[in-house]
């Protein structure tokens, strides 16, 4: 299926490894022109030259407003036009109830969420101008139904749902589309920074109890299984999707929303 991304041009925030560099592996082999960025220079560098010469890579702290105008603008210097965001950057803290401090609380809000909203923001004058874009939010099933020990990010993934289905009714004029995915537990360095923070010992002991007590399917998801959902939503293919939020878990999620 050709997914009519040749010579698109996108912006994947936290891209380096996981789920970000698999996005980008997948857009650019659909033929998309890529920019990734993460605060970390050295797994950056060596994550654009996997990805090659269709690949700009820019380092970048999506909790600061600087930083993501640094992005955009070297974006448009070397591309010369913006198609699709995908806002993939995000973070957690490991917390019960409200124990966490306010400044542990701004981290996290300007990280998950404040960068969707700057990022989207800076995008818009391009996709309006041609109208034609294609935003897509990487939430969590987390959003949606909310893992103990994780407050800030359930919280913060659940806005980013709203905030999707208000910025898809708002730019439909425009025709730009505005779709969140939802990704279960998906084995990334994040989850098996997790697994081993809850077991050392046998880390990997703990992911496979977790998705056994879980998720129907009996695993986690691939990094590359979640990218190939949101090259489709980036493409062509999608034209008369908008304001979803797609759960890809597995079946993790039981609710009929």
């Amino acid at each position: 299926m050709d997914l009519g991304l040749t010579g698109r041009v996108a912006i994947i925030t936290g891209a380096s490894y996981g789920l970000g560099q698999a996005m980008a592996e997948c857009l650019v082999q659909e033929g998309a022109q890529v920019a990734i960025c993460a605060r970390g220079a050295e797994q950056l560098e060596q994550t654009a030259a996997k990805l090659g010469p269709k690949a700009l890579a820019v380092q970048a702290d999506m909790s600061k407003a600087a930083d993501i105008n640094t992005l955009f603008e070297k974006t448009q210097e070397r591309f010369g036009r913006l198609d699709i965001l995908i806002n993939n950057a995000g973070w957690y803290h490991l917390s019960q109830a409200l124990d966490l401090s306010d400044d542990e609380w701004q981290d996290n809000l300007d990280i998950n969420l404040f960068s969707v909203i700057r990022c989207s923001r800076l995008a818009l004058p391009a996709m309006r101008q041609q109208r034609w874009g294609r935003i897509i939010n990487i939430s969590s099933v987390f959003g949606k139904q909310p893992n103990a020990g994780l407050i800030d990010y359930n919280a913060t993934k659940a806005a980013i749902i709203s905030l999707t289905k208000t910025l898809a009714d708002e730019l439909a004029k425009d025709n730009i589309l505005v779709n969140a995915v939802c990704p279960g537990p998906v084995r990334t360095p994040l989850w098996e920074g997790l697994a081993t923070t809850f077991n050392p010992d046998d880390p990997d002991a703990m992911i496979n109890d977790f998705a056994a007590a879980n998720i129907p399917l009996g695993r986690f998801g691939r990094p590359e299984e979640i990218a190939s959902l949101v090259a489709f939503l980036a493409s062509e293919r999608s034209s008369f999707i908008t304001g979803a939020a797609y759960d890809i878990d597995g079946g993790t999620v039981k609710n009929m929303a």
